[in-house]
């Protein structure tokens, strides 16, 4: 007769922190951030008992899944690896400031390592908005004044700037953050300080950093934003304003106010800031005049000419 004793084998995991951080966003915030875990995949250690054909595989199964809601940051146990591979770690819903990433997302780590037993290590995941606003056809909501389905097909082949035009002097321009007024320019000129024109666009001189291919809303681009999609008047980041599109992604334009009157281009707000908007368009209306969009609290949005030498604000775009 044997004597049958229990025997239970252990092993050493390892921690793995995953650390999710968005950048560049307009809130920055994460929200329906559900059913995250890492894939195991193969290449986990496994053990052997006596002869080297008893092997017992170590788990291998996907890790429990973790929902990063509200610490964007958590800390799970985990199998070591044998050798090195990359790590993926799964999304099944994720949301980062109001815009929906796919569901099922997989993001995949750039290098390969080897986690080992008794170790800690971090993995982070960084959501970066990239530089301008697109808005796919498919979240475009055309409305009935009109529009087609040429007309949605056009605007999603824009990309328009995160904020207004915000410098001064004739190159390296930046613009603000979303919310933000601006500074005031006259007609197709870059910033003069007075009524001056100087047939500039703008656009094009934004820094490197954006990119290239800026440049003014032309009047047939403005209209179709205007017409053809659904707007409100909201307040974000403390400002009024109108936004495009539809009610989760789109475009936000602030009530930055006028300095009309022939005032020319400034850098401080007009005393109408917060009531009223307006962006000028690349197109002019003869020699005095030029084109821009108009908007008010009161609901109104339309394209209208106005004297060149008034101060407007600027929000560039550029083809997709």
């Amino acid at each position: 007769s044997h004597n049958l004793l229990p025997v239970s084998f252990s092993q050493k995991l390892c921690k793995l922190t995953i650390t999710i951080s968005p950048t560049g966003f307009p809130s920055n915030t994460i929200t329906n951030c559900t059913g995250v875990y890492v894939k195991q995949g193969g290449n986990s250690t496994s053990w052997k008992i006596g002869p080297s054909t008893n092997v017992v595989a170590a788990n291998t199964n996907n890790t429990a899944a973790f929902s990063p809601s509200t610490t964007l940051s958590t800390t799970i146990r985990m199998v070591p690896f044998a050798g090195t591979r990359t790590i993926t770690v799964h999304f099944n819903t994720l949301t980062i400031s109001g815009r929906t990433v796919p569901n099922n997302t997989e993001i995949t780590s750039t290098q390969s390592i080897q986690l080992k037993e008794g170790k800690s290590y971090t993995m982070k995941i960084q959501f970066k908005k990239t530089i301008g606003i697109n808005v796919p056809s498919g979240s475009i909501n055309l409305t009935t004044n009109g529009c087609s389905s040429a007309d949605k097909t056009a605007l999603a082949k824009l990309i328009w700037a995160d904020g207004n035009l915000k410098s001064t002097g004739s190159a390296n321009y930046v613009w603000g953050t979303y919310s933000e007024y601006g500074y005031y320019y006259t007609w197709k000129s870059t910033y003069t300080g007075n009524t001056s024109l100087n047939n500039t666009d703008p656009c094009p001189k934004l820094k490197s950093d954006y990119g290239t291919g800026w440049r003014t809303p032309s009047k047939d681009e403005m209209d179709k934003l205007s017409r053809c999609t659904n707007k409100a008047v909201v307040t974000n980041g403390g400002n009024k304003g109108f936004w495009f599109m539809n009610s989760t992604i789109g475009l936000f334009l602030p009530f930055g106010g006028s300095h009309d009157s022939n005032t020319g281009s400034k850098t401080t707000p007009p005393g109408n800031a917060g009531s009223e908007g307006a962006y000028w368009c690349l197109d002019a209306n003869g020699s005095t005049y030029g084109y821009l969009l108009y908007l008010t609290t009161g609901g109104e949005s339309r394209t209208g000419h106005y004297p060149k030498t008034n101060g407007h604000s600027v929000r560039c775009v550029k083809n997709k």
